[in-house]
């Protein structure tokens, strides 16, 4: 739960207290956006310009318990606005992907490799299916918040989300 102090006092323009929301959601929002972005750096801008876009916004939000879920909604945001205006692919080898995910995603108990493979199968959903599991598993975002955020009944997000994960079971049995 978000801490109400805190983000009362960043509505009225405290930077710390704005930072202090940040703190236990950064390494989340950063995920989601390599998740989209493909590449380190360009996730990162990502994630500056979502907070600039949310220190400028944050008046529009009422609730604190939606902080979470606002801000991840404007960075996914983001990242699509991003990558629509660059509109370029960028083509990884197995190295590289070593390199972006060896500390960034991988459990203590996992290894490279199938963390490579997920993600791979991650760029094989369609754009609304890969924001899912961005919210669901990335943001740990609850069905409610998600469907709040997306306006989509519960329901259907339970359906799609059911539906984006059999697909990545059966990627992941393939490869």
């Amino acid at each position: 739960m978000t801490d109400e102090i805190n983000f009362h006092k960043a509505k009225n323009g405290d930077r710390e207290s704005f930072r202090k929301l940040l703190d236990p959601i950064k390494d989340k929002l950063y995920r989601v956006a390599l998740i989209y972005m493909k590449n380190e750096d360009n996730a990162l801008d990502c994630v500056q310009d979502s907070i600039i876009k949310a220190i400028q916004s944050i008046d529009n939000i009422k609730e604190p318990q939606y902080f979470n879920t606002w801000i991840t909604r404007i960075l996914i945001n983001t990242c699509k606005d991003n990558l629509r205006k660059n509109k370029r692919v960028e083509i990884y080898d197995a190295t590289t992907f070593e390199n972006i995910f060896e500390n960034k995603f991988i459990q203590s108990d996992g290894n490279i490799e199938e963390s490579i493979d997920l993600y791979k199968a991650l760029d094989n959903l369609k754009e609304e299916d890969k924001e899912l599991i961005a919210m669901r598993y990335m943001s740990d975002m609850s069905i409610k918040d998600i469907s709040q955020v997306t306006d989509v009944p519960m329901g259907t997000i339970k359906s799609r989300l059911s539906r984006t994960l059999k697909k990545l079971r059966v990627y992941m049995e393939e490869v």
